[in-house]
Protein backbone atom coordinates (compact mmCIF):
# COMPACT_ATOMS: atom_id res chain seq x y z
CA UNK A 1 0.00 0.00 0.00
CA UNK A 2 1.48 3.22 -0.72
CA UNK A 3 0.26 7.08 0.50
CA UNK A 4 1.13 9.91 -1.35
CA UNK A 5 1.56 12.59 1.28
CA UNK A 6 2.39 16.27 0.25
CA UNK A 7 3.15 18.87 3.47
CA UNK A 8 2.61 22.40 2.84
CA UNK A 9 4.99 24.22 6.15
CA UNK A 10 5.87 27.67 5.63
CA UNK A 11 8.45 28.23 7.92
CA UNK A 12 8.32 31.85 8.33
CA UNK A 13 4.13 31.76 9.32
CA UNK A 14 5.38 29.73 12.09
CA UNK A 15 8.46 31.99 13.32
CA UNK A 16 5.78 34.53 13.32
CA UNK A 17 3.50 32.92 15.00
CA UNK A 18 5.72 31.77 17.86
CA UNK A 19 7.02 35.60 17.69
CA UNK A 20 10.61 35.02 16.99
CA UNK A 21 10.89 36.91 14.23
CA UNK A 22 13.23 39.37 14.45
CA UNK A 23 12.31 42.45 16.68
CA UNK A 24 9.47 40.07 17.16
CA UNK A 25 7.97 39.63 20.72
CA UNK A 26 10.66 36.44 22.32
CA UNK A 27 13.30 39.11 21.67
CA UNK A 28 11.08 41.64 23.25
CA UNK A 29 10.80 39.85 26.18
CA UNK A 30 14.54 38.68 26.25
CA UNK A 31 15.49 42.33 26.05
CA UNK A 32 13.42 43.71 28.95
CA UNK A 33 14.53 40.68 31.10
CA UNK A 34 17.98 41.54 30.30
CA UNK A 35 17.39 44.78 31.88
CA UNK A 36 15.45 43.90 34.32
CA UNK A 37 17.50 41.33 35.95
CA UNK A 38 21.13 43.48 35.12
CA UNK A 39 19.82 45.90 37.81
CA UNK A 40 21.08 44.84 40.82
CA UNK A 41 24.48 44.68 38.62
CA UNK A 42 24.81 48.25 36.92
CA UNK A 43 26.89 50.60 38.48
CA UNK A 44 25.75 52.81 41.11
CA UNK A 45 27.25 56.24 42.22
CA UNK A 46 24.60 58.58 41.78
CA UNK A 47 22.62 56.73 39.62
CA UNK A 48 22.65 58.22 36.22
CA UNK A 49 24.49 54.99 34.79
CA UNK A 50 22.27 52.63 36.46
CA UNK A 51 18.70 54.81 35.37
CA UNK A 52 19.85 55.56 31.93
CA UNK A 53 19.48 51.90 31.07
CA UNK A 54 16.57 51.25 28.43
CA UNK A 55 15.28 49.01 25.26
CA UNK A 56 15.75 51.12 21.84
CA UNK A 57 13.80 49.57 18.45
CA UNK A 58 12.48 46.96 20.90
CA UNK A 59 15.43 44.74 21.32
CA UNK A 60 18.51 46.37 22.05
CA UNK A 61 19.48 46.85 25.51
CA UNK A 62 21.36 50.03 25.83
CA UNK A 63 22.79 52.09 28.94
CA UNK A 64 23.68 56.16 28.21
CA UNK A 65 22.02 59.07 27.51
CA UNK A 66 23.87 61.58 30.09
CA UNK A 67 26.08 58.34 31.08
CA UNK A 68 27.08 57.69 27.84
CA UNK A 69 30.58 59.23 28.46
CA UNK A 70 31.74 57.43 31.27
CA UNK A 71 29.56 54.45 30.51
CA UNK A 72 32.52 52.46 28.52
CA UNK A 73 34.90 53.22 31.21
CA UNK A 74 32.56 51.71 33.86
CA UNK A 75 31.93 48.62 31.41
CA UNK A 76 35.53 48.12 31.33
CA UNK A 77 35.88 48.42 34.83
CA UNK A 78 39.67 49.89 34.71
CA UNK A 79 40.86 53.69 35.15
CA UNK A 80 41.19 55.30 32.01
CA UNK A 81 43.82 59.04 32.37
CA UNK A 82 44.51 61.63 30.68
CA UNK A 83 47.74 61.21 28.80
CA UNK A 84 48.84 65.07 29.88
CA UNK A 85 47.48 65.29 33.65
CA UNK A 86 47.92 61.59 34.51
CA UNK A 87 44.64 61.62 36.41
CA UNK A 88 41.05 59.86 35.70
CA UNK A 89 39.69 63.93 35.89
CA UNK A 90 38.89 66.37 38.47
CA UNK A 91 36.47 67.22 41.05
CA UNK A 92 34.61 70.41 40.59
CA UNK A 93 31.96 71.96 42.26
CA UNK A 94 29.44 69.95 39.20
CA UNK A 95 30.80 66.38 39.61
CA UNK A 96 33.96 65.75 38.08
CA UNK A 97 35.51 66.79 34.67
CA UNK A 98 38.18 65.85 32.60
CA UNK A 99 39.22 67.93 29.56
CA UNK A 100 37.45 67.58 26.54
CA UNK A 101 38.24 65.85 23.73
CA UNK A 102 40.82 64.23 25.22
CA UNK A 103 41.72 60.82 24.40
CA UNK A 104 42.42 59.04 27.51
CA UNK A 105 44.42 55.95 28.06
CA UNK A 106 43.59 52.36 29.77
CA UNK A 107 45.94 51.82 32.78
CA UNK A 108 46.32 48.83 35.05
CA UNK A 109 43.95 50.03 37.96
CA UNK A 110 40.68 48.71 38.40
CA UNK A 111 37.99 50.70 39.25
CA UNK A 112 36.38 50.18 42.68
CA UNK A 113 32.86 49.09 42.79
CA UNK A 114 30.40 50.57 45.91
CA UNK A 115 26.95 49.87 46.79
CA UNK A 116 26.33 46.63 46.58
CA UNK A 117 28.90 44.00 45.88
CA UNK A 118 26.75 42.67 42.70
CA UNK A 119 27.42 46.18 41.01
CA UNK A 120 30.70 45.82 38.88
CA UNK A 121 32.06 46.13 35.04
CA UNK A 122 30.50 43.91 32.05
CA UNK A 123 27.41 43.73 34.39
CA UNK A 124 24.79 41.61 32.31
CA UNK A 125 27.63 39.16 31.36
CA UNK A 126 27.91 38.58 35.14
CA UNK A 127 24.45 38.21 35.29
CA UNK A 128 24.26 35.76 32.79
CA UNK A 129 26.41 33.78 34.43
CA UNK A 130 24.54 33.94 37.90
CA UNK A 131 21.50 32.80 36.76
CA UNK A 132 20.01 35.22 34.57
CA UNK A 133 20.31 33.27 31.43
CA UNK A 134 18.70 30.18 33.02
CA UNK A 135 15.71 32.34 33.92
CA UNK A 136 15.65 34.24 30.26
CA UNK A 137 15.89 31.21 28.43
CA UNK A 138 12.55 29.60 30.74
CA UNK A 139 10.49 32.90 30.27
CA UNK A 140 11.66 33.02 26.65
CA UNK A 141 10.00 29.56 26.37
CA UNK A 142 6.96 30.25 27.93
CA UNK A 143 6.67 33.51 26.15
CA UNK A 144 7.08 31.47 22.56
CA UNK A 145 4.32 29.04 24.22
CA UNK A 146 1.93 31.75 24.07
Amino acid sequence: MRYNFECTFNLGDCINTLGLEERGRVQQFIANEVLRLSDPYVPLDEGVLKTSGHVEDGTDVVWGGEAEPYAHYVWEGIVYEDPLLHCAGFKTENGWRSRKEVQKLPTDRRLNYGNGNLRGDHWVERMLQDGGLDEIEKGARKEAAK
